[in-house]
C-alpha cells in the first residue's frame, strides 16, 4: 500500500495485492470476484474511518518496509 500526496488534505492510497487462488472454494471465490470486492469494500471503510477523523490520531509514525521473505 502506497499514499501519495496529492494537495493538502488529499492523499491517494494505491494498493497492488497479488493473489493466487488455491482449491476449490478460493477458485469459485476468485472466479465470482469475491476477493476483489471484499478489498475494495475493506479500502472504502478505510477511507471513510481516515475521513471521520478529522485530523491526526497521535497514532505510531514509523514506516512499513518490504516483507523480507517476499
Amino acid at each position: 500500500m502506497t499514499f501519495h500526496h496529492l494537495a493538502p488534505g488529499e492523499t491517494r492510497v494505491m494498493l497492488q495485492m497479488e493473489f493466487a487462488a488455491e482449491g476449490a472454494v478460493e477458485k469459485a471465490g476468485d472466479a465470482l470476484n469475491v476477493v476483489e470486492r471484499r478489498i475494495k469494500g475493506d479500502l472504502k471503510r478505510f477511507k471513510e474511518f481516515v475521513e471521520a477523523q478529522g485530523g491526526e490520531t497521535g497514532a505510531w509514525r514509523g514506516e512499513v518496509g518490504q516483507d523480507p521473505t517476499s
